[in-house]
């Protein structure tokens, strides 16, 4: 795993109910430099949560806290009895947040919501979870100072099962886009656990999201073609500036070839696109070194969003930017913040910038099936003919059923 050297680790007392789990957390704070972590009850989950500033970040990000060193760990495991759960949250309502009462192992993705409410294209999908923080610090990422790791994988996966007869509609599971568990590995085992349990899953797939170069765990699994592993990739300056801590463009997109010999089906999400100075080099760099090296079967793109331009302006180096998106910001940011919304550049130069990323695929990769992520419907209008696809019936990274054999995605190099 990623050297790690938290200066607190804390092991919650129901975690040591389950041994697999409590061997799990025990090798995990081993690696951490902490063999003895802190056992702690809910009460004192809650009073460390106030007394360590978990949640001073809510509402900024990542950039704006500039932390100083590893987070918190919590070693934590789901609570699959909701009476229990009900409460400990009745008792400690704080603990609702981050998993950190025991709940939330799948998510529903709600795409009708996010277009209703965002006026943005997204399909309804079911997501699954085992921990929230990262060891990566990415500016504008909004995870904070700990990390909160769900330590009966085993128990999560026996439940999987009635989650995938319930919904046959759903053939990809992403996992997880709270965290980035490949940081942890192999000393987490997640990996394994969840490649094997999807390999025996007939028509389901698992869905690997990363930024990570540490994969080399992967390479011995049995994923019998049932894994994709899913890079956020990011041009030179983005990858080295911006998102503190990961590994650089070249690394994962090494890493991404490795993946590839392997058998998996790997993929990429150029996400988000920060507008830097130089971004159309950057994007020519960025494509140019990515098809020299892999063969993904689909991309996605997306520009940088998801913050008004006091929070941008608050967690980002935005002398990076170009001028003028860096003199728009400067000027938006005296104004009241508008309503949390996905996007916060116009539409105007989210095409130029998306047309720009596509021209550069297509050029170099013609046939790569190019998606994107979280757009308008104007958006869609406007690039959907250029896509191949509309907004009603496209593929993406984590669509539900933009899977190996899927018809979008059947003229891949």
């Amino acid at each position: 795993m990623y050297a790690c050297h938290p200066e607190k680790v804390y092991l919650t007392e129901w975690t040591l109910e389950d041994p697999r789990a409590a061997e799990r957390a025990r090798r995990l704070a081993a690696a951490m430099g902490h063999p003895q972590p802190e056992v702690v009850t809910a009460a004192e989950l809650a009073a460390a949560m106030h007394e360590r500033g978990w949640r001073d970040l809510e509402g900024r990000r990542t950039g704006a806290v500039r932390r100083p060193g590893a987070p918190d760990v919590i070693l934590n495991a789901f609570l699959w009895d909701k009476e229990r759960v009900a409460a400990i949250t009745r008792a400690h309502p704080e603990l609702l947040a981050y998993l950190l009462c025991g709940h939330g192992a799948w998510s529903l993705r709600d795409g009708p919501a996010f277009r209703r409410e965002q006026g943005c294209v997204c399909q309804r999908a079911w997501e699954i979870h085992s921990a929230f923080g990262c060891l990566h610090a990415c500016d504008y990422c909004h995870v904070g100072s700990f990390l909160n790791i769900m330590t009966n994988l085993e128990a999560l996966v026996e439940r999987l099962e009635p989650l995938i007869a319930a919904n046959p509609w759903l053939r990809l599971y992403k996992y997880d886009n709270l965290t980035d568990t490949i940081c942890l590995e192999p000393e987490y085992g997640a990996s394994r656990v969840m490649v094997e349990f999807f390999a025996r899953q007939p028509d389901r797939y698992l869905m690997l999201y990363t930024k990570s170069d540490n994969v080399d765990h992967l390479l011995g699994l049995d994923h019998r073609g049932h894994t994709i592993v899913n890079w956020s990739l990011s041009g030179p300056t983005s990858a080295r500036l911006i998102e503190k801590g990961t590994p650089s463009m070249e690394a994962r997109i090494a890493a991404m070839r490795k993946c590839q010999e392997a058998g998996y089906t790997v993929r990429a999400r150029i996400s988000p696109i920060c507008p830097v100075a130089d971004w159309r080099t950057e994007a020519t760099t960025l494509v140019e070194t990515l098809f020299a090296a892999a063969r993904p079967d689909l991309i996605t793109i997306d520009v940088l969003g998801w913050m008004n331009a006091r929070q941008m302006l608050e967690a980002m180096d935005t002398s990076l930017f170009e001028p003028r998106f860096r003199a728009y910001l400067e000027e938006l940011a005296p104004q009241p913040p508008p309503p949390h919304r996905k996007h916060l550049f116009s539409h105007a130069w989210r095409v130029e910038i998306l047309r720009h990323y596509l021209a550069e695929i297509r050029r170099v990769s013609p046939r790569t099936p190019v998606s994107i992520c979280m757009e308008t419907t104007e958006m869609w209008a406007e690039l959907g003919p250029e896509l191949g696809m509309e907004p009603e019936q496209y593929a993406c990274c984590c669509g539900p059923s933009s899977v190996p054999g899927h018809p979008l995605l059947s003229a891949a190099d």
